[in-house]
């Protein structure tokens, strides 16, 4: 297995994904089996835990045809285009496109779908956004009027309660100033870095797969704010500027997204982005997402019977 520069690499060192990666022609190939230690909804795997195989797959290919690691920033454009669940055992495919990007793809052994591909690109410059970002202070100062959202205790996102390591995130909903879906991840506090260690990929540098995964649950959690709609992944573009310190605070939003559709064919268009607020004072941006999701009606009825009902009264941001 190619190692270099992934010693400190959950996925590599734990085999969270995958553990054994081979070379194939112009680039490199391996497989895991998805199971509970992956899942988003109940018996389906989360799709950030795929993004997350997938750019570790896409730096052991840069490392392989290249020599180097892969340099940020980075554009990368997902499609989800089949059906998974937990138990299913996935093919995982990274190869060169040209010098500045690279096609990934993932599907079920033994299926000619793929389930989710992607291209990356190597990006000029860093990705801005065209929605305002609320200041840190701000949303820590009324953290006691924002809305907590419910969990689903073994989300790998949102879960409190698993087995294997997630990343134990509250979303919360921003019910004055802008109508926005918020979340925050890391800082210098014992135990956000203690968590953030646990998803390295190189050593005190956090996995990209830990931006991807925060982003599409931002993303898909504003719906709520569009008419209570509740969908899943179909494509998501992802601009990763840089890969953050172990113990920077990261802050994200999703504002209000636009739904396109009618009756039971609708779509909605979020965008989100993950940012921290510098020594200066001013706001830097780390990732930023924009996306399309189909609202299913049957996914919030899932949502009612399978999140944890609690009382949320005493949750705070």
């Amino acid at each position: 297995m190619l190692i270099n520069g992934h010693e400190a690499c959950f996925v590599c060192k734990d085999n969270f994904c995958f553990s054994a990666v081979e070379n194939c022609e112009q680039g490199v190939e391996a497989g895991m089996v998805f199971s509970h230690d992956h899942e988003g909804w109940q018996g389906i795997p989360h799709g950030g835990v795929a993004m997350t195989a997938l750019l570790d797959l896409a730096d052991h290919c840069w490392l392989q045809i290249k020599g180097e690691n892969l340099v940020y920033p980075l554009e990368i454009d997902w499609r989800f285009a089949d059906t998974v669940s937990i138990g299913d055992e996935m093919s995982l495919k990274a190869v060169v496109k040209d010098e500045n990007s690279l096609l990934l793809s993932m599907r079920r052994q033994g299926s000619e779908k793929i389930y989710l591909s992607a291209e990356v690109r190597v990006a000029t410059e860093a990705a801005g956004v065209d929605f305002p970002l609320l200041e840190p202070e701000m949303l820590l100062e009324h953290s006691a009027q924002h809305q907590a959202l419910a969990v689903y205790d073994n989300c790998f996102v949102c879960g409190l309660k698993r087995q294997k390591p997630g990343l134990r995130r509250r979303f919360f909903r921003v019910v004055d100033n802008l109508p926005s879906i918020i979340v925050r991840f890391g800082g210098c506090e014992i135990e956000d870095f203690q968590l953030a260690s646990s998803f390295q990929q190189a050593s005190g540098i956090l996995h990209p797969g830990v931006l991807a995964a925060l982003l599409d649950e931002l993303c898909g959690w504003s719906g709520i704010l569009a008419g209570d709609l509740y969908g899943f992944t179909v494509r998501f573009k992802l601009h990763l500027n840089r890969l953050p310190d172990l113990g920077e605070e990261l802050f994200g939003v999703a504002p209000v997204p636009l739904v396109r559709g009618r009756g039971t064919r609708k779509f909605y268009h979020p965008k989100g982005a993950l940012y921290q607020k510098k020594a200066d004072g001013s706001l830097e941006v780390i990732a930023v997402a924009t996306g399309q999701w189909l609202a299913r009606e049957e996914l919030r009825q899932q949502f009612d019977e399978s999140h944890i009902e609690e009382d949320m009264s005493g949750i705070v941001f």
